[in-house]
């Protein structure tokens, strides 16, 4: 059984020195759990607020994997935050060195929006590096409608001449671009509630994170933008899970994705008024296919 408690560490690289958290004996094969541009490596903790959390029943029955999770440089966490906000290509690097460090067992990368598209990234640099990948809410390019999005978190950053309201409302908007409309009208009685919960989502930010979230906004919603991975050079088996109203990756990428990969290993698509953020509100209708990607064939021990 994989605990929900972690032992923190810390590992330099060429981009930046990275805060990691392992969950599970140190002995065993690892998987990587990446979150959003928003997650902590604490992706699980005993009292039930972990960043993933959701995603811990899972690995609660497997005893033969450990985990591995990182902040993101430039994140909310403990990693260093660079000068100069890495590409999509250097955070898969910088986790890549810090792995190499800590493991020669590398079996499988379990990846959600952000992390899924650094573990394609991954998967394409190294192709003999990783055996399998799950991505979920992920792909190989952006969606030009979420790039638009982030354009204007971006402009919300730089012209708000408070600082704090440009972090409230950039917040505001990316939880927008989350979910849905058809959320939203079952949610919500009247826009004006609506508006109040995605400013609560900013302000939530803020308290929690102070002015060092703004970095979100900086070093890692703009590199969204302009990534691109090759996914025929991708030789891991790779799972999909897409939702079918997700406007940051939409089915019809995920088609274009799973046409091109070489070793496609199934594919969930759900149902879901949450959007995009059905990777984490979801788990429960992809859990018993993702547990079967893992264990279909026995991680081998070293």
């Amino acid at each position: 059984m994989v605990q929900p408690v972690a032992r923190s560490f810390y590992a330099n690289t060429p981009f930046a020195r990275l805060k990691g958290y392992r969950y599970g004996d140190p002995d065993k094969p690892v998987v990587v759990v990446q979150g959003g541009i928003s997650a902590s490596g604490q992706i699980w903790k005993a009292d039930e607020s972990g960043w993933w959390q959701s995603l811990h029943p899972l690995f609660s029955e497997l005893t033969d994997v450990q985990v591995i999770s990182f902040d993101y440089p430039g994140g909310i966490g403990g990693s260093e935050c660079p000068s100069v906000p890495l590409t999509v290509q250097q955070h898969s690097e910088a986790i890549r060195h810090a792995l190499k460090q800590e493991t020669d067992n590398l079996q499988a990368w379990i990846g959600g929006s952000f992390g899924g598209v650094l573990g394609l990234q991954y998967a394409a640099d190294h192709p003999t590096e990783l055996p399998r990948l799950s991505a979920i809410g992920a792909a190989h390019k952006p969606s030009v409608h979420s790039a638009l999005l982030r354009y204007f978190q971006q402009a919300l950053i730089q012209r708000c001449d408070d600082k704090q309201s440009g972090i409230i409302l950039a917040r505001a908007l990316a939880m927008l671009s989350y979910r849905t409309a058809e959320e939203f009208e079952q949610r919500f009685n009247h826009a004006d509630d609506a508006f109040e919960y995605l400013l609560y989502q900013g302000e939530k930010l803020l308290k929690q994170n102070g002015n060092g979230c703004r970095s979100l906004f900086t070093h890692l919603t703009p590199i969204l933008n302009d990534y691109s991975i090759n996914p025929t050079r991708v030789q891991a088996k790779v799972q999909l899970v897409d939702f079918n109203n997700d406007a940051i990756a939409p089915p019809s990428l995920v088609n274009e994705l799973e046409s091109l990969l070489p070793n496609p290993f199934g594919r969930v698509t759900i149902e879901t008024p949450f959007g995009h953020d059905g990777f984490i509100k979801n788990v429960e209708q992809y859990q018993s296919a993702l547990t079967h990607f893992l264990t279909e064939s026995e991680l081998e021990s070293v």
